[in-house]
């Protein structure tokens, strides 16, 4: 299964363990950093993908991010079969 996490807040650890749990299931998980969490560290082996307004909003680039626009974002959430927001 195709597993997006769309994290808002860098602070919450509970969205990267659920992920990391996930992942070691065998899941196929991804990240994508929207608002403030793209101050957040990702750990490797995730794929990880930022929303560009907010990168560029705050001056920072996340380590390993794929920067994407609203429109890929919307086509990031389709391609997924469970989506949760943090």
């Amino acid at each position: 299964m195709k597993i997006l996490h769309i994290l808002r807040d860098s602070n919450d650890p509970l969205p990267l363990s659920m992920a990391n749990t996930q992942r070691g299931q065998g899941e196929e998980v991804s990240i994508l950093l929207i608002h403030d969490a793209v101050y957040a560290s990702v750990p490797k082996g995730f794929k990880v993908f930022a929303s560009r307004d907010d990168v560029q909003a705050r001056g920072v680039t996340p380590d390993g991010a794929e920067l994407i626009d609203y429109p890929q974002i919307v086509d990031l959430i389709v391609e997924h079969d469970s989506v949760t927001v943090w």
